[in-house]
């Protein structure tokens, strides 16, 4: 993603900007060159430096990450490679016939310019590059907040319902002789209720 020479990125970022420039689209080649240093400050650069040679306090080493992950990374590290030294196998993908050379001199300067550059501005601000315990927000913070909104939005009238049923008289039941067998003898009430439905059952078949 850098466009490190010898890696895929190199040739698909030169090549994009190359035809950008080449369209005059002077600021989407700016962009490109903006987006390549930035990525190998942080991608290239800060994680490494922070991941593999920082000093780390004691029982802080993570364990290893299991094989078949690490097959993974190799085999795709190794296809970066390829595409980067053969760019032309990578052409031979691309809708198009490709006739670009990125190795050039002028090319290979440039980037690696850019990428010197960036180095140096990551060690000159190395003080203010160190790592500090945060939260990083991101969009999945408004999603995580919903159910609380909605919950808290929702409590205000359920509560007003429930002091409106509290301050109201209780009513007497309108059949007060099942809701004392309810209260009872809930067996029976249901074997009542099943008798009355098998009535109204019978005499629906009959009637029609």
């Amino acid at each position: 993603i850098a466009a490190v020479p010898l890696t895929s990125g190199f040739v698909s970022q030169t090549l994009i900007g190359e035809a950008a420039r080449g369209a005059a689209m002077t600021w989407t080649w700016l962009l490109l060159a903006a987006a390549s240093a930035g990525v190998f400050l942080h991608a290239g650069i800060k994680f490494p430096w922070f991941v593999f040679f920082r000093r780390k306090p004691a029982g802080d080493e993570p364990d290893d990450p299991p094989v078949n992950m690490q097959l993974a990374m190799i085999f795709f590290a190794v296809l970066c490679l390829v595409a980067g030294v053969f760019p032309s196998l990578l052409y031979a993908l691309l809708p198009h016939p490709v006739d670009y050379a990125p190795y050039t001199g002028t090319h290979v300067a440039a980037q690696l310019e850019l990428l010197l550059l960036s180095a140096l501005a990551f060690f000159v601000m190395l003080p203010l590059m160190k790592r500090a315990p945060a939260i990083s927000l991101d969009t999945d913070w408004f999603y995580r907040r919903l159910p609380a909104l909605l919950g808290a939005l929702a409590a205000a009238p359920a509560a007003a319902l429930r002091r409106a049923r509290a301050a109201r008289p209780p009513r007497r039941a309108p059949w007060p002789a099942l809701s004392a067998l309810a209260q009872r003898d809930p067996a029976r009430l249901s074997v009542f209720i099943a008798v009355v439905l098998a009535a109204v059952a019978a005499l629906l078949l009959l009637h029609y």
